[in-house]
């Protein structure tokens, strides 16, 4: 893992629609490694490097869950909406980073002490269209001349800690860890019978559409997306629903809502993990979907596989992986792309 770049992808700000932060490390980072860089309409990053042969994508998504300022109140107070998914319990009282025109404001999402409620109302979770942003601000006038404006994005306020030499805490984990894997594996992989694109997606968390969108533009001939997935091995959790645990592998994702992965595909990386001893872990999700969803259907389809890093508190202002599931999907890909070719490719792509 290379931590400072996981750290700096972790750092910046990244609500969907606004990922120029991560799009500008990732074009600083790569830059000196790819034949080609460009953009597809919605700003999905794209590295290209080599020709010939079968056309491989890694995808990874760089927008992460966040909010948007809807309302500022004469007093000064921010309404927001979410943008993607939360949990409304996850939010109160977690500072926040509002991105103006003019620079960045920090805030917090405003809660009640326990003293003004009472006990209904302490066991009653608040509905989010009662919560607020304050950043200070007596007034909306003194508001706007803080840069803030409806239509402004908010995320939480970026931390990354390592807590133990296994895991790591860190704000977008989801899915800025699959950026820097992505990154990583692009500047490793030295394979000249294939093309490898290294490709970082807009816009995942409400609704894979930087996938559809770059997955138009490039028309790979494999995809193998890299995301998060739910972690189960905490209190409180089905593990039959939920089985991933954090240093048991990373997970090859078996069915989402949009997506099941092309069955030779899946097989090939099964065997390379299994030959590689690097463990493998299984998951499905009902509830969700991964770039995966667009990759295996546009233009029309492909072989597609997501592969998962097991996580802790998703959706949240922080969550937590293990480096040693990163590394060993990052072993296992390597492998894989390096001894990729036109006769693997044949294989795999064959139905009769």
């Amino acid at each position: 893992m290379e931590t400072n770049l996981l750290k700096q992808l972790v750092m910046a700000s990244g609500t969907s629609g606004d990922e120029q932060e991560i799009r500008e490390i990732l074009y600083k980072e790569l830059v000196d490694q790819a034949d080609e860089i460009t953009f597809d309409g919605l700003g999905s990053f794209i590295a290209r490097k080599g020709s010939r042969g079968p056309k491989v994508a890694i995808i990874a998504h760089m927008d992460e869950v966040g909010f948007m300022v809807k309302h500022i109140s004469a007093d000064g107070f921010i309404l927001f909406e979410t943008v993607g998914s939360w949990w409304n319990q996850n939010m109160l009282n977690h500072r926040v980073e509002i991105r103006t025109s003019i620079g960045k404001v920090v805030g917090i999402i405003g809660s009640i002490a326990p003293h003004a409620l009472s006990e209904a109302d302490k066991a009653r979770p608040m509905e989010h269209d009662a919560m607020f942003i304050d950043i200070g601000a007596d007034s909306a006038e003194m508001v706007r001349e803080m840069g803030v404006a409806v239509g402004d994005l908010v995320c939480p306020e970026p931390n990354f800690t390592t807590l133990t030499p296994d895991r790591i805490l860190g704000k977008a984990l989801d899915n800025r860890a699959g950026c820097a894997l992505v990154a990583e594996l692009f500047k490793r992989c030295d394979n000249e019978e294939m093309t490898l694109y290294a490709v970082a997606t807009v816009q995942e968390e409400v609704g894979l559409r930087g996938a559809q969108t770059s997955a138009e533009v490039i028309k790979p001939d494999i995809a193998i997306v890299i995301d998060t997935m739910v972690a189960g091995d905490t209190p409180g959790f089905d593990r039959t629903k939920f089985p991933l645990k954090l240093g048991g592998g990373a997970a090859l994702a078996l069915f989402d809502k949009r997506y099941i992965p092309h069955q030779k595909l899946k097989q090939s990386l099964v065997e390379t993990a299994n030959k590689m001893d690097e463990p493998l872990q299984f998951c499905t999700m009902k509830t969700g979907a991964t770039d995966g969803g667009r990759y295996n259907v546009m233009g029309g389809g492909r072989p597609v596989v997501a592969f998962c890093l097991p996580t802790r508190y998703l959706h949240a202002n922080a969550s937590m992986i293990s480096r040693t599931d990163y590394d060993s999907l990052a072993t296992l890909l390597h492998h894989f792309l390096a001894e990729y070719g036109e006769e693997k490719h044949e294989a795999i792509c064959k139905f009769i």
